[in-house]
């Protein structure tokens, strides 16, 4: 089992390079840099980027990047689990790296010194009065403009495994992720959600979601904002500039975070996440059947969400 700290970036070949700039940037990323042809975006935090694009025929995952604790790791990883070579990488912040293989031949990257950048300011948290706690008196509510969220970290994704089972163990022995919850189906397990196994540590409920599904391949990337009005102001900026709602915002029932889910021009799904639960080791795995797990609040998840988009539905039926 290798020490993962963290997941750090995804990595694509898009046809649309311009567009997913564009896209990037009222979703609320920020360019970081330009190096051999790729762009590579940032979030308000201490990453040195979070999200790589560069041209290609058609939209591939070309990695999907967890942080090592140590230099250590990524050498276990070629040696104990048929990594790549380790190799330098050519990109803000250097660092290196090694490319692993799932069960389906999804590339996961592992990283390691890739220097942190200096943390952008966000605005101050917002004051809410409820129904028993009113801290803000004698003020008007502090309204942000609307614009793009302040992106922060990437916060997890979700991929396409063609056998569930084999892919969870695999992502267990290797990674040594823990599973937090699942979604099953007459039997059939749909989806699970999988957190980091940082001890006593308390992280996010999931760091990646493996989706059940005819083919391989990226589900969803998602993105944490510094709360919910981050989100609603952004939906609307998105909006106005034309882009595609795929789902949201509403409230996922296991995680429990709120979510906002959008098309980018190159078929991605992206997500705005905030207000999602924490977890620790002692945290054990659940499952619960699909009809109870979509959402707490919100409009019903379309079929274009749990699919590769242009095949047949898994839920229907």
């Amino acid at each position: 089992m290798l020490n993962l700290k963290s997941l750090n970036h995804v990595h694509f070949t898009v046809p649309d390079l311009e567009g997913a700039e564009r896209f990037a940037l009222d979703f609320g990323l920020i360019v970081a840099g330009r190096e051999q042809g790729r762009l590579y975006m940032r979030g308000a935090g201490a990453n040195a980027y979070c999200y790589v694009a560069e041209p290609g025929p058609e939209t591939r995952m070309l990695g999907l990047a967890f942080a090592v604790e140590a230099r250590e790791d990524l050498d276990r990883a070629v040696a104990e689990f048929g990594a790549s070579p380790v190799r330098a990488l050519d990109a803000p912040g250097g660092g290196h790296a090694v490319t692993l293989r799932d069960p389906d031949g999804t590339p996961i990257e592992l990283v390691h010194g890739i220097a942190p950048v200096a943390p952008l300011p966000l605005r101050a948290d917002i004051r809410y009065n409820t129904g028993l706690e009113k801290p803000r008196r004698g003020a008007r509510q502090f309204m942000p403009e609307q614009a793009p969220p302040q992106v922060i970290r990437l916060g997890h994704a979700g991929v396409f495994v063609t056998d569930h089972a084999r892919s969870a163990e695999w992502y267990a022995r290797v990674l040594g992720v823990l599973l937090s919850d699942g979604v099953h189906m007459r039997g059939k397990t749909l989806v699970g959600f999988y957190r980091l196994n940082r001890g006593d540590e308390w992280v996010d409920h999931h760091s990646i979601a493996l989706f059940a599904g005819p083919k391989p391949g990226i589900q969803h990337i998602s993105f944490e904002v510094q709360d919910f009005e981050a989100q609603a102001l952004g939906h609307e900026y998105l909006k106005k500039k034309g882009w595609s709602p795929l789902w949201g915002i509403g409230r996922h029932e296991l995680g429990s975070h709120i979510f906002d889910v959008w098309w980018d021009p190159n078929d991605i799904r992206f997500e705005t996440f905030s207000d999602t639960d924490l977890c620790t080791v002692d945290k054990p795995g659940e499952m619960f059947p699909a009809a109870e797990t979509l959402t707490r609040w919100g409009s019903d998840m379309p079929a274009e969400y749990i699919m590769p988009r242009g095949t047949p539905g898994l839920m229907n039926g």
